[in-house]
């Protein structure tokens, strides 16, 4: 199948827009869950997404939306559960029709309504990366209780109360360690 270019550089901006908009990813960046390449992680994902979306037909949104999950769990660790993947998954199925109906106008309208972020999905762009604490082998240990210096001041108990890991809002706990889950506000 060959691609008109003009659809492939309109797409791959509407592609690029999106990704250097989603929070969920930029935080597992930051967090550094994709290591110390995390940004050329990212950029690597947004790339393979546009090829994944301008390379095969009637994509459905299930499938898309399985790369991306699939893709943010092996290579962040992390499980975006804040409903961003699916709402992406949407626009770039949306803007990926509306690209091949060469209907540009309509899109460059659209995006000029987003907010404007400037992109962090470049090799060039500087990212600040937000350090957490987390437990590892090269951590110190006090001697007295075997804990690590590093550790956080949260009590693990299960339960209610304040000192907990649960969240009474909506009952939520947070996952295991090594996870990060996106959540909307």
């Amino acid at each position: 199948m060959s691609i008109n270019p003009q659809f492939a550089q309109n797409f791959r901006l509407v592609n690029e827009k999106i990704f250097n908009n989603w929070p969920g990813l930029r935080a597992a960046v930051e967090h550094g869950m994709g290591g110390r390449n995390g940004q050329k992680t990212a950029i690597e994902i947004m790339n393979y997404v546009f090829e994944y979306c301008t390379k095969n037909e009637n994509i459905t949104q299930g499938e898309l939306q399985n790369v991306i999950e699939d893709l943010m769990d092996e290579e962040f660790d992390t499980i975006c559960d804040d409903g961003s993947i699916p709402d992406i998954c949407s626009h770039l199925l949306r803007y990926l029709r509306l690209c091949r109906e060469e209907k540009y106008a309509e899109i460059e309208a659209e995006l000029s309504r987003l907010p404007q972020k400037p992109d962090w999905l470049r090799e060039d762009a500087k990212i600040n990366y937000i350090p957490i604490k987390e437990d590892d082998d090269s951590s110190s240990t006090d001697a007295d209780d075997g804990t690590s210096s590093d550790d956080m001041d949260v009590d693990m108990e299960e339960g209610p109360g304040p000192s907990s890991r649960r969240n009474k809002k909506d009952d939520f706990v947070e996952p295991e360690e090594g996870w990060t889950t996106v959540r909307k506000k």
